[in-house]
């Protein structure tokens, strides 16, 4: 990649990231960060992102947008749910702290393999708007014997408490706060993806996943599995009847996973009769499909650890 192919990133705007051509028509801007990650952003909300955002905002979407970009997910930032990312609470210190030490074990290869904390990709994994706080983050995990300097320049190493640490953060992330929508793969859909199910599951306090914008190298049933078993709930949208929808929300109820069902409006009277007994969302427009999933959510499940 030549540094001509590099533009500021539209978020952090400190890095550079890479452009991605887009192939679907979406009206915005799709980037790929050394410290943000992947996302797309809309034409509407770039004019909001602009030069009005503050670092210390800048770096919350920034974590935001990681975060996502490890669950899985390429998230479309639009005009609808940019101000519900933005108003997210900031992680705890310690939450920040431990988010460094799980962004390092990722890319190491073996046991004793150090990390650069000066890569910009753990400002992201912190929410640190600057390098003193992720200095200082460090400082914590070298205070619990988790992480440790060992060279000039930025060089660490996780140690032996910390990957038992590790350990038990992945017993914790089994009890998922990932919702997984099942729906119809249609450029018409897109909108609908990131201004209603996206922004409703983010409301209530979850992170939303779909098939299509998971990277894997899997058979693509293993991997729908795979995802289905993590997560805590699904949303199954039976807009345009797809039975792939039908197949992953029937598999969901065969593991007791709640599944929320929705549909758009005008395609509600062809709906399976099997479907019809459960209380469906009939949707209109994406706003209120996120208001009304969001408000379901938290009704059924309480609020998600990210509120």
């Amino acid at each position: 990649m030549s540094d001509h192919d590099l533009d500021p990133c539209t978020i952090c705007i400190e890095n550079q990231a890479q452009a991605v051509p887009s192939t679907s028509g979406f009206d915005g801007i799709h980037q790929i960060c050394t410290r943000c990650g992947e996302f797309k952003i809309s034409g509407t909300a770039l004019s909001m992102v602009g030069g009005a955002l503050g670092k210390d905002t800048r770096a919350k979407l920034s974590g935001w947008t990681l975060a996502q970009n490890r669950a899985g997910e390429t998230p479309i930032i639009t005009a609808a749910n940019i101000e519900n990312i933005i108003s997210l609470p900031l992680p705890s210190v310690t939450e920040r702290a431990l988010g460094i030490l799980q962004e390092a074990e990722r890319g190491l290869e073996q046991l004793g393999d150090t990390f650069n904390s000066n890569d910009p990709r753990f400002l992201a994994a912190s929410y640190s708007s600057n390098s003193n706080d992720v200095n200082y983050l460090l400082r914590m995990l070298s205070t619990q014997e988790f992480a440790k300097p060992i060279a000039m320049g930025g060089m660490c190493e996780i140690l032996p408490l910390g990957f038992i640490q590790l350990d038990g953060l992945r017993r914790q992330t089994s009890e998922s706060s990932q919702g997984f929508v099942a729906m119809w793969f249609n450029e018409s859909m897109d909108k609908v993806y990131s201004d209603g199910f996206q922004d409703g599951i983010l409301r209530a306090g979850y992170s939303s996943v779909r098939m299509d914008r998971i990277e894997h190298v899997n058979k693509i049933d293993d991997e729908i599995i795979q995802q289905l078993k993590a997560s805590k709930f699904v949303v199954a949208d039976f807009t345009s009847h797809r039975g792939g929808v039908y197949f992953e929300a029937g598999f969901a109820l065969g593991f007791d996973i709640p599944v929320f069902w929705t549909c758009r409006k005008d395609h509600m009277n062809d709906l399976h009769f099997d479907i019809r007994q459960f209380n469906c969302i009939d949707w209109e427009t994406p706003e209120e499909l996120s208001s009304r999933l969001s408000t379901r959510l938290e009704a059924v499940l309480g609020l998600g650890p990210n509120r």
